[in-house]
């Protein structure tokens, strides 16, 4: 079955890209930002539990004191409160910065750099309309959403069953057991559960990137006649493109053509090639103010012998003349001696009429 111009075949162009980009639409895992926070979050405690103890046994000890307690104006007098916010910092720090990080630079990663896009954040009234509402509920986009979110609590159901329940011997003879054996063994499970949820929940994340990558460029294919209109703002539309180019070259004819009036001479091929020079004492080199072939060049013969510009007909010099040299550019050094000649048989020729005429 052939396909209609109305079907979105047709990979989204890059102003499309930019202005999905601007509008926020651009493929974003929030699980992967999240997971990726947790695991790093779980790491920093970890490797900096040490260090949080004794921050956080001196502080209590620090607040506990008899020191603390000595006079009713001691907080605002010796800076007591701000030392302890300044502590609580130090203590909290390995962990809160890593997390910072994590959460900027995976967010940076998936936008591609910074962005803040206000059309996201733009009120729109076709959002309260309850039909388009309903429509978004039952869409396929939710739809997959609440798979996602279904699967992704039994895998974290499965986690916690897989690690608590063959601990649940240990666990059942915390009752007797001192206050650090208890947290000992929660420590250890909740570890071991965090970064046994975080694993699969990291490799489920990737997933849902790639997919919400695929369902970004799948939203913003575009059909062949959006292609054309685009195309079409982009480049202008080829007939009046076509127009233009019409009247400028015509402007351009117009503006040498006014030029041949002061024309030295027109070297001619006779006819098929015509190039006007012009030189005057004092130029380095003569130079070409008017070119053509075919019709262009009757029309510059023409003109020339309207004004009374000499013409020289030398089929190889017009041809070079012609491919080598650009309007308003000097000629060439390989040239000037064909040129040279041409030019002193018509001062002489000028010379010789004006003496006849003058007796």
């Amino acid at each position: 079955m052939a396909q209609t111009s109305q079907e979105r075949t047709e990979l989204p162009t890059g102003k499309r890209l930019n202005e999905a980009r601007k509008k926020g639409q651009i493929p974003k895992s929030r699980d992967l930002t999240s997971v990726s926070v947790l695991i790093t979050g779980g790491v920093a405690v970890y490797l900096s539990r040490n260090h949080m103890f004794a921050n956080f046994q001196q502080i209590f000890e620090s607040v506990w004191s008899k020191e603390s307690f000595s006079a009713p104006s001691h907080f605002a007098v010796s800076g007591f409160f701000t030392n302890i916010i300044a502590s609580i910092f130090i203590m909290l720090a390995p962990v809160i910065l890593p997390i910072v990080a994590t959460a900027v630079i995976l967010n940076l990663a998936q936008t591609k750099g910074f962005l803040v896009s206000f059309q996201a954040l733009r009120m729109s009234f076709g959002n309260l309309n309850p039909f388009s509402g309903l429509r978004r509920m039952f869409s396929l986009r939710s739809l997959t959403e609440l798979v996602k979110a279904i699967f992704k609590m039994a895998i974290v159901t499965y986690a916690v069953y897989s690690v608590l329940w063959p601990e649940r011997a240990s666990l059942s003879e915390l009752t007797g057991r001192e206050v650090s054996d208890f947290l000992n063994l929660t420590g250890m499970l909740a570890l071991k559960l965090l970064f046994r949820v975080a694993a699969i929940m990291l490799f489920l994340s990737c997933l849902d990137f790639l997919y919400q990558k695929w369902q970004t460029r799948k939203e913003l294919m575009m059909t062949r006649q959006e292609i054309k209109e685009e195309h079409k703002q982009s480049e202008g539309n080829p007939q009046i493109k076509s127009k233009i180019r019409t009247i400028q070259r015509a402007l351009a004819r117009q503006r040498m053509l006014s030029r041949i009036p002061k024309a030295s001479v027109i070297i001619t091929n006779p006819t098929h090639f015509a190039v006007a020079l012009h030189y005057e004492t004092g130029m380095q080199a003569p130079t070409v103010v008017g070119k053509g072939v075919d019709f262009l060049a009757r029309k510059i013969i023409a003109t020339g012998r309207k004004y009374g510009v000499s013409i020289v007909c030398n089929p190889p010099l017009a041809r070079a003349l012609y491919k080598q040299v650009k309007l308003e550019e000097t000629i060439p050094v390989e040239l000037y001696r064909a040129v040279a000649k041409i030019l002193a048989y018509i001062y002489q020729q000028k010379q010789w009429t004006w003496r006849n005429q003058n007796g």
